[in-house]
């Protein structure tokens, strides 16, 4: 035969016989990590978004005064948590944004400070928003990645305008009221037109700033791995049905180089 001659390398390739075991362990690997809580890497983008967070806060860009509220570029790093690694990260970046509104309003108060000392205005929503901002982007999964992530960043900014002006509507209208020198029927509009004209810049500025970065961390993370198309499963399954051909084929032509060799020494 052709192939009596053709030397035999073992450790030349690895079978797919392998490459499935190697698969199945890192699956098994990862499934233990998600039981397991948080992992390594999520708790480094935590800490390094909550980082970037405190320094942004910190430098005066994260927290800027504009006639009664504060517009706040601080929900960026939460939003970007939440759409690269998920609700889970961005709730607790979230969570730091959060805690540190409520520092920067006992610490630097204005008119309307009195109101988010209480955690349910000043944490909870920031806890929230990542979240809702993700089912959005997963509501979206159809769509491109680059319109996916700026429709996600746009409305989970208006998710979290709406529900910090809502609460403060439901819980401190009187006191609202109070603090702007408005009269009980104005509150409403008040609060309507002070959630368009802070909350629609912030969500405009997180929509073209946490689009690219989001997506570049989505590449870098390898996030966004292609899928299999048919012909590519097919030629695998193929590939599989044909190892113990090809290992039956090798076992005979090496019998065969055997005897040959046997015949040529006698």
């Amino acid at each position: 035969m052709n192939n009596i001659g053709r030397p035999l390398d073992d450790n030349s390739t690895v079978s797919i016989h392998d490459n499935e075991k190697l698969k199945q362990v890192e699956r098994k690997e990862a499934k233990k990590e998600k039981k397991s809580g948080i992992t390594i890497r999520e708790l480094t983008i935590i800490g390094l978004l909550a980082g970037i967070t405190i320094a942004l806060g910190l430098s005066g860009y994260g927290i800027i005064p504009l006639g009664p509220l504060n517009v706040t570029t601080l929900h960026v790093p939460t939003l970007i948590g939440a759409i690269v690694e998920g609700p889970k990260v961005g709730a607790f970046v979230g969570f730091i944004f959060g805690c540190y509104s409520l520092w920067q309003n006992i610490t630097a108060p204005n008119i309307l400070s009195p109101l988010f000392i209480n955690p349910i205005i000043s944490v909870l929503p920031r806890i929230l928003f990542p979240v809702l901002a993700y089912l959005v982007y997963l509501l979206l999964w159809k769509a491109p990645q680059g319109p996916r992530i700026i429709v996600s960043a746009f409305m989970g900014t208006v998710f979290h305008t709406i529900m910090v002006m809502g609460l403060i509507f439901l819980l401190y209208a009187d006191m609202f009221a109070l603090k702007m020198n408005l009269s009980p029927d104005q509150v409403l509009g008040s609060i309507l037109f002070l959630s368009a004209t802070h909350g629609i810049p912030e969500a405009v500025f997180a929509a073209v700033i946490v689009t690219p970065v989001a997506m570049a961390l989505r590449k870098v993370l390898r996030k966004d791995k292609p899928k299999n198309t048919k012909g590519e499963d097919v030629n695998v399954t193929n590939a599989k049905v044909r190892e113990p051909e090809l290992a039956e084929t090798t076992t005979v032509e090496t019998k065969e180089a055997s005897v040959g060799e046997e015949n040529l020494t006698k």
